[in-house]
């Protein structure tokens, strides 16, 4: 071992170094210290230090802060004679005891480069290749990339980009990038989109930057953002062009409090340019974000929702919340608005020709964004700002990334247990209610597998088996007795076994209605439900998403998918706060079946609900 003294300022530090790396330490040491021979101790240059880092000293052990405190006299020194150099027209680095590296020259403790050397080296490589070589120059010292700029800014050599309006879309125009950005951009043209096709996911890729020729792209008008991003990174000046749908709407009042999250979570999409995503669980007031965030932006603005109740739901609070003028963009209606409420589906059919009205777009649900039809959406629309709403925008495609692309990365996330110190959502406790397959049951099934083309038509039979399971209907029953006196929601994946739950309820003389995909009353149905005319709910997947349902205490998954969002989505629905509530949710599920398999995968969704 040799043993090395470093001394900075009066602090003397003491390192034990291997022989074999002693030679590769000291010419490390070397770069910013001096060797005294009479003390036998390697002295700290602050100027060396300014001009080259300190990062090998620290590495060794000596304090940074120490270092700092030795340097920070000189660095404002030196900041100035860089200030007056550059209001002189002179870029310079400050390099004492270096060699001036080309294209610079010395001139005392500094390399420097004039105007007309910069001007002659851009005619010469052109100017991001004369950029990068003078910033590769300097970086061999103490420089500030501020005083480079303002210089290429005055010799008209900044890069620069343009965005104004393409027959379909953005056409962006950059001048003089560098390889590395070119090489950056080349990264941004293409996202990959999956799809499942006859039960598997097939890989597609979508064009998002078409080179039209060197330097110019073609873009969907979202990514404006992205490019926007691009030039700050870069430091590219950026020139906007564009004909965005901006015009205002009268909001004629703000009838509604928001509570704290909320606020956070419309003033972080604010800061991020007014694009991004914001997650809130289901019960956490999702639709009133994205009203203040058409109340903040007064432009003319697209909420697109899942179902004809979201969307009847979203316009009764609008006119009555905001006091604006709304339109309805659905498959009986086809009326704009000042905000126009339209289903995923009919938008998307329309998009080329409504697409270019809307300043604003509000994805509700934004998880459905990626899917066949809904991603035309987000890729053709004009609208410059956007507001992605979800209680679960995961998917089981891992489509996740084309959402945050489309309408912005998450900017705002809270959870479930969050919400329940707010009071805003209530706890509530898990029961499981096991039941067996009838022996009939077990025969058919066996024989149905036994006949079965592949694995995947018998996983088939054993779900539908286990889900239809017979036993379930007494159990369901059991549960609405023990629970009377409470507003109950059974969840079913099937429409035969919500029919068969519903007409046992009747049977019993209880008050329960039926509401599956065929279902049109469903507004008289929510209505006695609320006022308490009706105490039971039996549905399938229709209550899942995209339905504002009244307060319930109760759900009963008589039935469901392996998803752990449907399961989320289901929980929420009676999880709405109210002083000392506690919501109970029960699975009944087919004991020893593939719905063992189905639930545990199911109930990965309660993790975040239950207490740590």
């Amino acid at each position: 071992m040799v043993e090395m003294k470093i001394r900075v300022g009066s602090r003397v530090y003491f390192k034990s170094i291997p022989d074999q790396a002693f030679h590769e330490v000291k010419e490390r040491v070397k770069e910013i210290c001096y060797f005294n021979p009479q003390a036998g101790e390697w002295v700290l240059d602050p100027r060396r230090a300014l001009a080259r880092g300190w990062r090998q000293l620290v590495e060794l052990g000596v304090d940074e802060e120490e270092i700092r405190r030795l340097v920070s006299g000189l660095e404002e020194q030196v900041k100035r004679k860089l200030e007056e150099m550059a209001e002189a027209g002179l870029f310079a680095a400050y390099m004492p005891a270096s060699p001036a590296p080309p294209p610079l020259r010395k001139a005392g403790d500094y390399a420097v480069i004039g105007p007309e050397e910069l001007r002659r080296l851009a005619a010469k490589l052109g100017p991001a290749k004369a950029l990068e070589e003078v910033k590769k120059a300097a970086s061999r010292g103490y420089f500030v990339e501020e005083h480079l700029t303002r210089l290429l800014s005055l010799l008209d050599l900044t890069p620069k980009a343009v965005v104004q309006d393409g027959l379909e879309g953005l056409i962006v125009y950059f001048q003089a990038l560098t390889e590395e950005q070119k090489t950056e951009l080349d990264f941004m043209r293409y996202v990959v989109y999956n799809e499942r096709y006859r039960g598997e996911v097939v890989q597609h890729r979508i064009r998002l930057l078409h080179e039209l020729k060197p330097g110019v792209y073609r873009a969907p008008y979202f990514m404006i953002h992205h490019i926007k991003s691009f030039t700050r990174r870069h430091s590219i000046k950026l020139e906007e062009k564009v004909s965005w749908p901006l015009e205002r709407i009268e909001v004629r009042r703000r009838d509604y409090e928001l509570y704290g999250f909320q606020r956070e979570a419309v003033d972080a999409w604010e800061e991020n340019g007014y694009f991004g995503t914001v997650v809130i669980p289901t019960g956490g007031g999702k639709t009133y974000v994205g009203m203040e965030a058409i109340y903040r932006l007064r432009v003319k603005t697209l909420v697109c929702v899942v179902t004809e109740e979201l969307a009847s739901q979203w316009r009764e609070l609008l006119a009555r919340k905001l006091g604006v003028a709304v339109g309805s963009f659905t498959g009986r209606s086809k009326k704009l608005g000042d905000v126009t409420v339209g289903i995923y589906n009919s938008v998307a059919r329309y998009i080329d020709s409504i697409g270019g009205k809307f300043g604003l777009i509000v994805f509700d649900e934004v998880h459905h964004v990626p899917a066949a039809s809904f991603k035309e959406i987000a890729l053709r629309a004009k609208a410059k700002f956007r507001l992605g709403l979800s209680a679960t925008p995961e998917r089981s495609d891992q489509n996740e990334h084309l959402i945050f692309l489309c309408s912005g990365d998450v900017v705002y996330k809270i959870g479930y247990r969050e919400l329940v110190k707010a009071g805003v959502l209530a706890e509530f406790r898990h029961h499981i209610i096991r039941v067996k397959l009838t022996d009939r049951e077990k025969t058919q099934m066996w024989r149905e597998m036994a006949l079965a083309r592949d694995e995947d038509e018998r996983l088939m039979v054993q779900k539908r088996y286990a889900l239809l399971a017979e036993k379930k209907i007494p159990a369901v029953l059991e549960v609405v007795e023990a629970e009377k006196g409470r507003k109950i929601l059974i969840f079913t994946e099937y429409i035969e076994q919500a029919e068969k739950i519903h007409k046992a309820l009747l049977e019993k003389g209880l008050k329960a209605e039926l509401m599956v995909g065929r279902t049109r009353n469903r507004a008289e149905i929510f209505n006695a439900f609320k006022k308490g005319d009706v105490n039971i709910l039996v549905t399938t997947r229709v209550l899942d998403e995209g339905v504002d349902v009244p307060d319930a205490d109760v759900a009963i998954v008589a039935s469901g998918s392996g998803s752990p969002r449907q399961m989320a989505q289901r929980v929420g629905r009676v999880l709405r706060g109210a002083p000392g509530k506690i919501a109970d949710i029960y699975e009944v599920i087919a004991e020893g079946t593939i719905e063992e398999a189905l639930s545990a995968k199911r109930r990965r969704a309660l993790r975040e609900y239950m207490k740590p």
